[in-house]
């Protein structure tokens, strides 16, 4: 990336993940060229007495033209600063999740040393990770040697456990907690636009564990969040999201669930994530519909919540899929689709579902292949079960046919809550 102050430039190259070490040579060099540049320009623009105003800058040229050589060559696929040592580390991380630094580009029985702002200090070799999990929040600055470079990173804790630390409360013979997931971010509030940041904000205060939410992607290739293909039902508009532009999308304002137009937009996946980073869990579901897996993964990771989402996948291929793209994925799936977890250390969500056409899922074999049981208490077909009130009734009975529950997705968060209280389950 070229970063130009006035008419001179700098190079640097740093990303959100990675801190590129500058080359040695490359900053003397750049600082002698813009030294002669900027007396070649003043004898150009101001000749001295004397001078005639015609002479060729030849020298100045020369030193562009060497400019332009190193900036040419940092571009193209040979670039000598990609090949320079380069730390590797997340930005943002979760309690008790993983944090690998890295140190790429350099030999690997360089010694490493990383102080991780916490008072912990670990040592190691560049041809293996060092990693550390926090287990407080905050805002830290790592300071990390190799060799001869020196490079300092900032990171920032949620005060959120990793869903790999989470999920361990659910083997604990003790247990009596059942998670809430919030269907399209609904809660009792009929104001708010579903699948909206606002929603996001809402499902937060309503104490539910986890979000759920669902992914397509526009003509031009962004991926929003709606839970149908088109936007007739959720919008003042009409149209296939596959079919519209980013830009066409954002013509159109949120409905409410009165169907009350708002002054909301519909978010990105991008946006509707960031809404609720480090303050609640999300499910992706079916992982995902038209976006592509590859594409829901990336902008996952680009904002570094692996440890925060779920990737709820229909079938056994499409977990498959995920798993394939990165193996440290939590994926989650319809009971039976669950042959791709087994084996796999972690623990895994299969879901089931209480009352569809007037009958609930048998559970089948997940539960005794060491699946953990999650039960959708969602309106559906031949059934009673209302988005506006919660029968206490109807719970009772799940938790009688699904005594082994998890976490029950429902619209009504802030409702269901107070009853799994009342019943000693939270």
């Amino acid at each position: 990336m070229l970063f130009f102050i006035g008419a001179f430039p700098s190079i640097f190259v740093i990303t959100e993940r990675n801190e590129q070490v500058p080359p040695s040579g490359v900053p003397f060099l750049l600082t002698f060229i813009e030294i002669q540049m900027k007396n070649e320009l003043l004898h150009f623009f101001v000749p001295e007495k004397g001078r005639r105003t015609k002479r060729q800058p030849i020298s100045w040229l020369c030193c562009w033209a060497i400019l332009l050589g190193i900036v040419c060559n940092a571009c193209s696929d040979d670039d000598p600063v990609k090949k320079n040592p380069y730390l590797q580390v997340s930005t943002r991380a979760l309690l008790k999740e993983v944090v690998e630094v890295k140190f790429n580009n350099i030999d690997g029985n360089t010694d490493i040393t990383v102080d991780f702002g916490d008072g912990t200090v670990k040592e190691g070799k560049a041809a293996n990770p060092i990693t550390y999990a926090y287990t407080q929040s905050g805002d830290y600055t790592l300071h990390v040697t190799a060799g001869q470079y020196e490079v300092q990173k900032r990171i920032r804790i949620y005060n959120l456990l990793a869903l790999t630390e989470a999920m361990k409360q659910f083997r604990e013979p003790d247990n009596k907690k059942v998670w809430v997931m919030t269907h399209r971010a609904h809660t009792s509030d009929r104001t708010v636009p579903e699948n909206s940041v606002s929603s996001v904000e809402d499902a937060i205060d309503s104490g539910a564990e986890v979000i759920e939410c669902d992914t397509h992607v526009t003509s031009d290739g962004v991926v929003v969040v709606c839970h149908d293909q088109t936007i007739n039902a959720t919008t003042n508009g009409t149209g296939d999201i596959t079919k519209m532009t980013y830009a066409e999308l954002q013509k159109y304002n949120l409905k409410d669930r009165n169907g009350r137009v708002t002054d909301e937009k519909m978010p990105t996946l991008e946006e509707f994530l960031k809404a609720g980073r480090g303050r609640i869990y999300y499910n992706l579901d079916y992982s995902p519909r038209t976006a592509t897996s590859q594409q829901v993964v990336d902008i996952v990771m680009k904002l570094d919540m692996m440890e925060s989402v779920f990737f709820y996948c229909n079938s056994a291929q499409k977990a498959e899929e995920v798993l394939g793209i990165t193996p440290k994925a939590h994926v989650y799936t319809w009971t039976g689709s669950h042959k791709p977890m087994m084996g796999l250390p972690g623990n895994y969500f299969v879901q089931y579902s209480y009352l569809t056409n007037g009958k609930s899922t048998p559970l089948g074999s997940s539960i005794n292949d060491g699946m953990l049981a999650t039960v959708n208490m969602l309106p559906a077909s031949g059934s009673n079960v209302s988005e506006w009130t919660l029968n206490e009734g109807y719970l009772d009975e799940l938790l009688q046919i699904y005594p082994m529950v998890c976490m029950i997705q429902t619209d009504l968060p802030d409702l269901l809550i107070p009853a799994l209280q009342a019943r000693g389950l939270r």
